[in-house]
């Protein structure tokens, strides 16, 4: 058994060192694949960097030839000159010397333009900057040499129109000559071309501008014009013929990309000018690139192969040096443990001690969660004693407590209680086991409750009738202000986490600060007493004792307001109904203080009078009495006030329902026929009770008497009542007269207007009109 299991352990550990060995020999290779990438990439941006030089260099020569171009064009001896090239006589030729002692000055330096001139198209001479040519003059010093004819020549200065740059003096196809700037002028859209003006760049200054940012002397520069003319290259540059068809299959502004010139592979840099429209290439040969790339995977190949072998000596070393201690700690776990090896065991030394440690922690955790659940247990129970104060007087609780995990700080302690309202959120549709959920969410919020609490002061949960219960414990120093501010924080924080993250809901009550352990008892009492108050001020709420100890044993519900709303009730005018409920429901919850046993009694007076109206009603109706007796069984189950005033909406909405439906009938519809008549015609000064009689078809003796039966007015003083009702927003305006508003709402006369206006109003229209203009005064 033990050669075979060394030579088992000692296996497992070559292949493991032996699979150590290849992370290096993974992580080599790909740091090879990723120099020689990272090699092009630092190259390409070093080239990408020296040709943007290169470009900001080219924009200085040519921000210098467009002000030099714009002071020739606004010099106005070349002006002159232009308009008069036909004649040139004394002033003319003044004007060539001064123009000439202009040209000096402007190009002084020669920095950037070797030298410029003008060609005068009808007068056929040249203006250089230092002196006067006659054509054939100018061609034979400085333009023969190009290899262009006289009349190339001066055709392409005719052609040059709005400006640009070009090889003006290459023959074409690749070959480059000088980069000239040529100008027609004058300088204007419609002005037809007199002159030509080319600037020629410096060219030594150009090819030294391209030679300082040259990285290897192999490399090459090119300068292409927007049209795709080769506009100038460095001195070592050569295929120049394929560099223009390379650049013509470029389609970015700037970039890297690879190109086969003969037998030689090449990377192109480029980067084109979002000014000029210029593009700059700088062609490399790829070997350059993989000569350093080379020499890293040289260095890389040797470090392998000094790494293997070392790596695997070592391994065989640590293998045979590692196992020895193994072996002596199998050897004391087998003579102390009860286990003995069995099976795969028997083989295996790993196997043999995961599965004495296992069972060793296996007791443990048992041991410790059997403690851990005695230790709440016995935790909850104290909490609950004393917090119903089954502890006698003069017990040592300071010493007791402390045994079962409570060690009270000498800060003040209060009582939270957490009544849960709804949890069905949390869990899916399918558990139906209500213990064990309802286990679940106490756990829950016991751990998050006192997790809150232990941030500043201590706290500890249980469970106490039905309820879950929190003894919050402050530290010492802590003021009655800031134990308050901790409770409300506490309370706050616990509302909103638990119930957005757990989906859990639930009312809390909060006892006053008391001093000592022994006055838990009375902290109970206090918030057992607040989370009454659920009733009153509804769910999900956090209600302290402190707000409710001083109650008002009174409600207010008197037997006028009674009768008005079984009135509303048994017309059937819901609107009213409702608005008359919950005026008094909100009167009386807007007292200060109001008891819950007051208000239990006002909704069991307020289902009294639902059960009157409906009587009075003549509704009958059974399933409303049902409606109403299970009102009042879920008030005694502890509804609360906002729920029981729900139910009561929709118990109006029931009753006053069924009283429309009776007024449907024909005796009903006649009552709301004469209304819409009068609604419809108040403004006729001859409308009465003949007329509205004689419209719905009935005699006018019954008309009046059903009329005056149903809303306890007569026709005609339901008449009057209405038309000044619609003059009052007339009044309100003041452009209008009265004596226009009397005949508008179908009074005969003003008189009787002003009459039976101050009858229902107690005052003039002319007063009412005063009195609302005072009112809108500040």
């Amino acid at each position: 058994m033990r050669g075979r299991k060394m030579s088992e352990v000692r296996s497992r550990w070559l292949k493991s060192y032996a699979i150590v060995l290849l992370i290096p020999i993974v992580m080599m290779s790909a740091t090879y694949f990723q120099s020689r990438q990272v090699i092009r990439e630092e190259i390409d941006k070093a080239n990408s960097a020296l040709l943007l030089q290169l470009q900001q260099e080219l924009d200085n020569y040519i921000d210098f030839v467009g002000r030099l171009t714009e002071v020739v064009s606004l010099n106005d001896n070349v002006a002159a000159l232009i308009r008069n090239q036909g004649e040139l006589g004394i002033p003319e030729r003044l004007s060539m010397v001064k123009a000439l002692a202009d040209f000096k000055a402007y190009n002084i330096a020669k920095r950037y333009v070797d030298h410029f001139y003008l060609y005068f198209h009808q007068g056929n001479f040249v203006l250089g900057d230092n002196s006067i040519y006659e054509t054939d003059t100018y061609y034979d010093l400085y333009i023969r040499s190009t290899g262009l004819s006289p009349e190339e020549w001066k055709a392409r200065l005719i052609q040059a129109q709005w400006g640009g740059f070009s090889n003006l003096y290459g023959n074409g196809g690749g070959a480059a000559g000088k980069v000239v700037y040529s100008q027609a002028l004058p300088i204007h859209q419609n002005a037809a071309s007199g002159a030509t003006l080319a600037i020629e760049l410096n060219e030594e200054q150009l090819q030294t501008s391209m030679g300082n940012i040259q990285t290897y002397n192999e490399g090459a520069i090119y300068i292409l014009s927007s049209g795709g003319q080769l506009l100038a290259a460095s001195a070592n540059a050569g295929a120049r013929d394929r560099i223009m068809e390379t650049a013509a299959g470029i389609k970015n502004t700037a970039g890297t990309i690879a190109a086969q010139w003969g037998k030689e592979e090449m990377m192109l840099s480029y980067v084109q000018s979002e000014r000029t429209g210029f593009t700059y290439i700088y062609a490399l040969p790829a070997r350059l690139y993989s000569e350093k790339a080379e020499y890293v995977r040289n260095m890389t190949v040797l470090t392998l192969a000094l790494a293997i072998a070392a790596g695997s000596a070592l391994s065989v070393y640590m293998a045979r040096r590692n196992y020895h201690p193994l072996q002596r700690l199998v050897r004391e776990v087998v003579e102390r443990s009860k286990l003995s090896p069995q099976g795969s065991a028997l083989t295996n030394e790993y196997r043999y001690l995961e599965e004495a440690i296992d069972q060793a922690l296996d007791d443990n955790t048992k041991m410790n969660q059997l403690l851990e659940n005695q230790k709440k247990t016995i935790r909850s129970s104290s909490l609950v004693r004393l917090m119903k104060g089954r502890f006698e007087s003069g017990f040592p609780l300071e010493e007791v407590l402390p045994g079962h995990g409570i060690r009270f700080w000498p800060g003040g302690a209060a009582v939270m209680l957490f009544y849960l309202e709804d949890y069905s959120g949390f869990f899916r549709q399918d558990e139906q086991d209500e213990g064990k959920k309802r286990d679940f969410v106490h756990l829950i919020v016991t751990n998050i409750v006192e997790e809150l609490a232990g941030q500043e002061h201590q706290g500890w949960m249980t469970e106490i009738d039905e309820l879950l219960a929190c003894v919050v414990n402050f530290k010492e120093g802590t003021s009655h202000e800031d134990a308050l501010d901790s409770l409300k924080h506490l309370a706050e924080e616990a509302r909103r986490f638990i119930g957005n993250r757990f989906h859990i809901h639930f009312t809390i009550s909060v006892s006053s600060v008391h001093n000592t352990p022994g006055e838990l008892a009375a902290a109970y009492q206090e918030a057992l007493e607040a989370i009454e108050y659920r009733l009153v001020l509804g769910v999900q709420t956090i209600i302290w004792y402190d707000s409710i100890k001083h109650q008002e044993l009174s409600y207010a519900y008197s037997m006028e307001k009674e009768q008005l709303l079984i009135n509303y009730i048994s017309t059937g005018d819901y609107h009213k109904a409702k608005e008359t409920l919950d005026e008094i429901i909100g009167s009386n919850l807007s007292q200060p203080c109001i008891s819950v046993d007051m208000i239990r009694c006002l909704m069991f007076d307020m289902c009294s009078t639902m059960m009157k109206a409906a009587i009075e009603a003549n509704l009958e109706r059974s399933e409303l009495y049902k409606d109403n007796l299970q009102a009042l069984q879920e008030l005694m189950n502890g509804m609360t006030v906002s729920g029981m005033q729900e139910r009561m909406t929709v118990f109006l909405g029931k009753v006053c329902g069924h009283v429309q439906e009776r007024r449907k009938n024909n005796k009903y519809r006649l009552k709301d026929g004469a209304l819409a008549f009068i609604a419809a015609n108040f403004r006729d000064q001859t409308l009465n009770v003949g007329g509205i009689s004689e419209h719905l078809g009935v005699h006018p003796s019954y008309l009046s008497r059903y009329f005056k039966e149903q809303t306890g007015d007569t026709l005609t003083d339901y008449i009057n009542r209405y038309r000044v009702e619609q003059a009052k927003p007339l009044l309100a305006q003041n452009d209008i007269l009265i004596k226009d508003i009397s005949d508008e709402v179908g009074f005969y006369s003003i008189s009787t207007f002003i009459r039976i206006f101050k009858k229902y109003e107690g005052m003039t229209p002319s007063s009412y009109r005063e009195n609302g203009k005072t009112q809108e005064e500040p």
